[in-house]
């Protein structure tokens, strides 16, 4: 993925629908950022161990959240948040049996649990997801890194 991906997705706000969650996604999950993006986060950065190689993080670790999340439970760098971020309860994640790329809602998230994501916002994600360089093995790692997976397929491609 190139580093235009992230700027390509600076559209996508979810301030309004994450608003009064008490579930908080940043006290319990870590983001996977892409190559591009480590030495961005170098300092808070932390290694996840898959089958098939390591990727580096963000997020919450340890019982602890995410160190960007300030003292009223947003992120202090929503702007510029990583990608993982950015997408998420959206992911995308690589089919091992047919090559594919799939796109998933993480129902972790109660918004999308609740069907509160709009559809057409999704579509339009997923129409940017097909249009971009996925990094195979990158996209293998990322799918392969712990994760609860209660996840809702919304969309495949090749």
């Amino acid at each position: 993925m190139d580093g235009g991906l992230s700027r390509a997705l600076s559209f996508v706000d979810f301030g309004e629908i994450c608003r009064g969650c008490n579930v908080n996604c940043c006290k319990r999950f870590y983001a996977v950022l892409l190559p591009e993006e480590e030495e961005r986060f170098r300092e808070t950065a932390f290694t996840v161990s898959t089958p098939v190689g390591n990727v580096k993080a963000i997020g919450a670790r340890d019982g602890k959240p995410c160190p960007y999340l300030d003292s009223t439970g947003r992120c202090s760098i929503y702007p510029s948040r990583s990608f993982d971020c950015m997408l998420w309860p959206i992911v995308l994640y690589y089919d091992f049996n047919t090559g594919e790329k799939v796109v998933y809602l993480d129902l972790e998230c109660p918004a999308a649990a609740a069907g509160r994501i709009d559809e057409g916002f999704v579509e339009r994600v997923v129409e940017l997801l097909k249009s971009c360089e996925i990094d195979t093995e990158w996209l293998k790692k990322y799918t392969l890194a712990p994760w609860p997976n209660n996840l809702k397929e919304v969309a495949r491609f090749g």
